[in-house]
C-alpha cells in the first residue's frame, strides 16, 4: 500500500435507527464488516486507529451514567450492529481505540437541532418524548476531544458527552428558548411532552443512556462542558447558519 496514515478517524456509520430495523443486513455490512475492514487495512499499514461508536449499545435500566466498561445489551439492530463493529474492530486491531458518544447534534445537517428549529419557526406542533434521557453533546465539542487524542497514549473503549443530562422534551425547550435569546425566533410555539408509548417509534430506544466521559476527560486533561453551555456556545456561533 501507498497510502501509510499515521492515524485513521473512522466515522462512517449506517445511523437511520428506524431503518436498520427492517435492512439489519445492510446496516451490519456497515457497521460491523466496514468497522472490521477499516481496522485490518490500518492495522496492515500499522496507523493507529479511532473508531466511533454510539450510546444505542446500552439498554437503559441504568439510573446513573454509563462507564465504559458497563455491560452491553443493545435494543436495536443499530445499536447491536455498531456493538458487532467494535468487537471486530478490537479483534483485527487491539490497540485500536472506540470512542463511544450519544445525542450528538450540530448547527449544521440532519440532526436534532436543525430539525427542532425547522419545526419551531414553521410553527407545527412540537410533541417530544420526555422519558427518554441522554446528555445533548456538541459535535464540535466531540471533534476538539478526538482532535487531541492523537497526542497522547490510548486503546480500548472511552465515552465522549457533555455534562449534565436532559430528555429529548428538556433539549427541545433549551433550543427554543436559545433561539429567542439570539432572535431566531420571535416566538416559539407551545412544546408538548409525550411519553414514548404515545410516540412510537418502530426501533426500541433506551430510555437512559448517558455516558460517564471522565475516564476519558481525564486522560485529556479537559472537562466537558455542561450541554446547556455547549448548546448556547453552538448556536450564538452559528446564527447566520440556524437563521
Amino acid at each position: 500500500m501507498s497510502f501509510r496514515p499515521d492515524i485513521v478517524i473512522n466515522t462512517a456509520a449506517y445511523t437511520a435507527v428506524d431503518a436498520a430495523e427492517g435492512d439489519a443486513e445492510l446496516a451490519f455490512r456497515v457497521n460491523a464488516h466496514g468497522a472490521e475492514n477499516v481496522a485490518k487495512a490500518a492495522e496492515l499499514v500499522r496507523s493507529r486507529l479511532i473508531h466511533i461508536s454510539t450510546d444505542y449499545v446500552f439498554d437503559g435500566h441504568r439510573t446513573s451514567p454509563y462507564p465504559p466498561d458497563a455491560p452491553t445489551n443493545p435494543l436495536n439492530v443499530y445499536g447491536a450492529s455498531k456493538l458487532e463493529g467494535e468487537k471486530r474492530a478490537l479483534a483485527a486491531m487491539p490497540s485500536a481505540v472506540i470512542v463511544r458518544a450519544g445525542w450528538l447534534y450540530s448547527t449544521t445537517g440532519k440532526n436534532f437541532l436543525p430539525r427542532i428549529l425547522t419545526a419551531l419557526r414553521n410553527s407545527r406542533p412540537l410533541s417530544i418524548v420526555r422519558d427518554q434521557v441522554g446528555c445533548p453533546t456538541s459535535a464540535h465539542e466531540f471533534a476538539n476531544a478526538i482532535w487531541k487524542m492523537p497526542g497522547i497514549s490510548l486503546r480500548g473503549i472511552y465515552h465522549w458527552a457533555n455534562s449534565g443530562s436532559a430528555s429529548w422534551y428538556d433539549f427541545a425547550r433549551e433550543i427554543a428558548q436559545i433561539a429567542q435569546q439570539l432572535g431566531l425566533l420571535d416566538e416559539a410555539p407551545q412544546i408538548l411532552s409525550v411519553s414514548t408509548e404515545e410516540s412510537p417509534r418502530r426501533a426500541s430506544r433506551p430510555s437512559y443512556s448517558v455516558l460517564d466521559p471522565t475516564k476519558l476527560a481525564r486522560a485529556l486533561e479537559v472537562s466537558p462542558a455542561p450541554w446547556q453551555q455547549a448548546l448556547l456556545s453552538d448556536m450564538t456561533q452559528a446564527p447566520a447558519i440556524l437563521a
